[in-house]
């Protein structure tokens, strides 16, 4: 697997961490928990809803996840929001950029005009 596909993976991973975590706190449950019906330590969920875990986490448990938190596995591991939200931030990056590198211009102009007011003064 090459090394983007792996950062994917990862993020992708992460991501279905997130979820872990905020279905898990909906339920008002804590990782000890959940960790305990699904068979688990809470060290290991734990570095699964904070996507820490350096090795993927395996069907079936998300399946005893998914029934511990009483949710299709559907809704657990959609990605589509991810993809979603990765789309806008690159979009709200892209605009940041946009307006940073006008301010940038900006600057250059009205430090360009201060010293063109401070030479006038200069001369009187």
């Amino acid at each position: 697997m090459d090394n983007l596909r792996k950062e994917t993976c990862r993020d992708e991973l992460q991501y279905i961490g997130l979820r872990i975590s905020y279905f898990r706190k909906m339920k008002n449950m804590t990782q000890a928990q959940l960790a305990e019906k699904v068979h688990i330590s809470k060290n290991y969920l734990s570095h699964i809803e904070s996507g820490a875990s350096n090795k993927a986490v395996s069907l079936p448990l998300l399946i005893e996840i998914s029934k511990a938190l009483d949710i299709p596995l559907s809704v657990l591991v959609d990605l589509d929001d991810f993809d979603n939200s990765k789309g806008k931030i690159r979009q709200q990056f892209g605009e940041i950029k946009t307006m940073f590198e006008e301010m940038k211009q900006f600057n250059a102009e009205l430090d360009k005009m201060m010293a063109e007011m401070e030479k006038v003064n200069l001369e009187q």
